[in-house]
């Protein structure tokens, strides 16, 4: 699917596709082990398998402020561990 044709789709649309993904693609597993929660699963080895995905699948948080960016750099500068 073009990326305009995707960003042009409504989000019923999506999700709709987004349910049709085959329980046996990674892609499938990778989704549900960011959504789902593991406290809610009875089971105690399904529950530690979703547990063990959704740390591996977990979306990093790779946010930085500009004043932590800053001070990183002008560290970086001052040590001259970075050569700008």
């Amino acid at each position: 699917m073009p990326f305009k044709e995707f960003m042009n789709m409504g989000i019923s649309e999506f999700n709709r596709k987004l349910s049709s993904i085959p329980k046996n693609e990674p892609l499938y597993e990778k989704i549900q082990s960011r959504v789902i929660n593991p406290g809610t699963i009875k089971d105690k080895e399904e529950r530690k398998h979703w547990r063990r995905l959704k740390k591996i699948n977990k979306i990093p948080q790779i946010y930085l402020s500009i004043s932590e960016i800053d001070n990183n750099l002008k560290e970086e500068l001052k040590n001259g561990t970075k050569k700008v």
